[in-house]
């Protein structure tokens, strides 16, 4: 499933990208997501032009009846990686499952992000991701719920990026 999500900044992109940057952002994220149980900071940094961290989430959902033979409690947590061009104002991520080594060949999810500049002083951020979960049972349907839950954690980011940039 692809997908692409625009969030619009009335904020110059310099201000919004220095939000990215920040070490705090996650801490400004966390309390945004609800449905998240833990969210941490595993690396944090910036090297010859290039950003990059290590996010771990935690999910704390209700997990479908039908689905609870198959989700496992470590099924629910995850890494997202990301390493961000500050020279090109973007960035690929990539989500890697806590799950068994075996069972994440079932589940990918990588994409890309962009900073633009906006011509009235603002900018947005372009999203755009792949998600597949390769499952013999209601595959569309649980791709649409898990989409759901990543559009929710891109909108929250988006309002901590808004609160950061602000303060800067």
């Amino acid at each position: 499933m692809r997908f692409e999500i625009v969030h619009q900044f009335d904020l110059p992109l310099d201000a919004v990208e220095l939000a990215v940057l920040s070490p705090d952002l996650f801490a400004a994220l966390a309390p945004r997501l609800p449905n998240i149980e833990t969210l941490k900071q595993l690396s944090h940094s910036v090297r010859d032009g290039v950003f990059e961290r290590v996010w771990s989430y935690r999910a704390n959902v209700k997990v479908p009846g039908f689905a609870r033979p198959y989700v496992t409690p470590e099924m629910l947590g995850w890494n997202e990686e990301s390493s961000y061009d500050l020279e090109r104002h973007s960035a690929r991520w990539s989500i890697v499952p806590h799950a068994k080594p075996a069972w994440r060949d079932f589940f990918a999810s990588t994409g890309t992000y962009r900073l633009v500049p906006r011509g009235d002083d603002g900018s947005a951020r372009v999203i755009q991701g792949d998600l597949s979960l390769e499952v013999p049972f209601a595959r569309q349907l649980a791709e649409r719920a898990i989409l759901r839950e990543v559009r929710k954690a891109f909108d929250a980011e988006a309002l901590a990026l808004r609160d950061l940039a602000t303060l800067a």
